[in-house]
């Protein structure tokens, strides 16, 4: 192998280490989801990431999000990606035979919940007619089931009670009388109960609890009494946090007959944040911090030749800043007037004014001129963005071109209003956004996008300093759309309808293997579907094309029938044979695009 094969991957090692430093989020393992495929190609290059860093991840066909969405955004925290990224399988519909469902959909995202009731003549076993089933990571919470109901009850077995008779059958209306033993109560709260044989089964089911309630388990991050066991009807516990939490729910429950009312409080962390920093004429926030939290401490530094006057940090409590300090002018010796056109031969004059920007190393910025080979570094403003060598040089009387603080983007709240946008991620809930930095934004609800503009026009990138936000227009509620377009490779998910209200949706999945390219989601807006995604081709690996060239695969992983569109496949030539004359290095790492792979060629050199 030459040196060419092996530099680049030499040097991508190298910039990877150097890159990793002060990086703490690794490659994230998400089962049944995955990130783009160029992460992986390249991982020792764009892992681990670095703090506040975004990655957005999609979940396979047939999982969801949390939220019920096919993609999903992480952040890097110091604790690692948060949230933890999860793709949970969906819950398709169940069958039901003699009973109905609440509703028409034919899957149903985590946690959701699917109400279910029985026909006519037909019981959930030992229930009702009507019972509410949830979606969970393992299937549905129980299998729906209505069976015929009977006219006859049986007595339960009975314990800590006793019943007024010997009758452990009954008919259709008759009663069943029993009595709790002392310090139990029946489901009603009474010492005494009578219950019902009705076509669903007993009206109250015999059942003696004992009075009182039982200890509760620790509170995270709080307590309650450490010494008590138990607790009698009426007693009352009371809740503490741990300093930094919150209590969310009431302070104080109550032990009932039934059990702890209302339900026990939980303690959760206090997020007071403070707003971006103050900052005092002729001071300086020393900080690359975009979120400040409860505790944040920030150290500030007057420029020349102001001194700082009080203490010079200032921190975060409750959400407010604590005073900051001044800088006062202990004022400049000698005057410079009428100085700054003045230029010694080989000297710079003046530095170069940089807006949101201050002057970094140990250097006078006030001086009328300065010596050949004087280095002067820069350092831009919080939040704002350096762009260009942050250090210039005065070479022969002139001063090399100085960098530019690029200004940050500050979320106009009343531009967001006007447009009838909202933020789609406010995991952090920042307020300002470095130059570059994308902006994910949804229409309220009630307002969709025109349908001249695309799904694109969602995503907002600050420019130094501005922020274009779409415009979302009003639904207009007559405008219904047909069903939605067909596309090759793949099929829209869910039940099909031949009418769809303004502003509904529909999302499409791809065949296995097949790369979605464009908005999963679909909407139809004032009588027109927005444009559907198209599904890519994977590509599948040809023996006889291997044969034909003479090439054998790189590494064994590679053996596999498909390869999705942008994916890398490597060869190398088989034995006795090397690569033509006209073929390089890179042909033989040959990318899948739109199902097609171009094979490089190998020859065998008679000699």
């Amino acid at each position: 192998m030459g040196y060419k094969n092996w530099i680049f991957p030499f040097t991508l090692a190298i910039l990877g280490d150097c890159l990793a430093e002060g990086r703490l989020c690794d490659l994230p393992s998400i089962k049944n989801g995955n990130i783009a495929p160029y992460y992986y190609s390249f991982k020792n290059y764009y892992f681990p990431m670095k703090q506040d860093e975004k990655l957005s991840y999609f979940c396979l066909p047939g999982y969801t999000t949390e939220s019920g969405s096919q993609n999903g955004k992480i952040n890097c925290t110091m604790r690692g990606w948060a949230p933890v990224p999860k793709c949970y399988q969906k819950c398709t519909k169940p069958a039901l035979e003699n009973g109905v469902f609440s509703d028409t959909k034919m899957s149903y995202k985590i946690w959701e919940r699917l109400q279910y009731s029985c026909n006519s003549g037909y019981q959930i076993p030992g229930g009702p007619r009507d019972k509410t089933i949830q979606c969970l990571e393992g299937g549905w919470s129980a299998q729906p089931q209505c069976t015929e109901t009977t006219e006859m009850c049986s007595a339960p077995d009975l314990v800590h009670g006793r019943y007024h008779t010997a009758q452990r059958t009954f008919s259709r209306k008759e009663k069943l009388k029993y009595e709790c033993d002392d310090g139990y109560r029946t489901a009603g709260g009474h010492t005494m109960e009578e219950a019902h044989c009705e076509p669903q089964g007993w009206s109250l089911t015999p059942k003696c609890t004992k009075l009182g309630c039982s200890a509760l388990s620790p509170v995270e991050h709080g307590g309650v009494d450490p010494n008590k066991g138990s607790y009698e009807e009426g007693n009352v516990v009371q809740f503490f946090c741990l300093e930094g939490y919150s209590l969310k729910g009431s302070e104080l429950i109550q032990c009932y007959y039934f059990g702890w009312y209302p339900e026990p409080p939980v303690c959760e962390e206090r997020r007071n944040k403070c707003p971006p920093p103050p900052q005092p004429p002729h001071a300086n926030v020393l900080t690359s911090l975009r979120t400040f939290r409860h505790g944040d401490t920030l150290r500030l530094e007057c420029e020349h030749p102001f001194q700082i006057a009080g203490d010079e940090e200032i921190r975060c409590e409750n959400g407010r800043w604590t005073l900051p300090p001044k800088c006062i002018d202990v004022g400049r010796t000698g005057s410079t007037e009428g100085r700054h056109g003045l230029q010694t031969e080989g000297s710079c004059s003046s530095l170069p004014i940089v807006e949101n920007s201050f002057i970094f190393n140990n250097i006078n910025p006030s001086l009328a001129s300065y010596k050949t080979g004087s280095v002067v570094e820069y350092r831009c403003k919080p939040f704002h963005l350096i762009e260009g060598p942050n250090t210039i040089r005065c070479v022969q009387g002139n001063w090399t071109t100085p960098p530019v603080c690029l200004e940050p983007c500050l979320v106009n709240e009343e531009n967001i209003r006007n447009h009838n946008v909202a933020m789609k991620w406010n995991l952090e809930e920042e307020l300002y956004f470095l130059h570059g930095d994308i902006i994910e934004l949804v229409c309220k609800p009630g307002y969709v996008l025109p349908p001249s503009t695309g799904d694109a026009q969602l995503l907002a990138q600050c420019n130094r300093g501005e922020l274009k936000y779409p415009k979302c227009v009003s639904k207009e509620p007559d405008e219904s759309c047909g069903s939605p377009p067909s596309i090759k490779n793949g099929v829209v998910m869910g039940l099909l309808t031949a009418d769809y209200a303004h502003g509904s949706s529909v999302e499409y999945s791809c065949h296995e293997y097949h790369f979605l390219q464009g908005s999963r989601k679909v909407s139809c807006s004032m009588g027109h579907w927005t444009t559907p995604p198209t599904c890519i081709e994977p590509c599948t690996l040809s023996a006889e094309e291997m044969a034909k060239n003479h090439l054998d695969l790189r590494w064994s992983f590679d053996n596999r029938p498909y390869f999705l569109h942008g994916e890398f496949v490597e060869f190398v030539c088989k034995a006795y044979y090397f690569s033509s004359p006209s073929s390089s290095a890179s042909d033989f790492r040959a990318q899948c695009q739109n199902g097609q792979l171009l094979y490089p060629q190998c020859v065998r050199i008679r000699g």
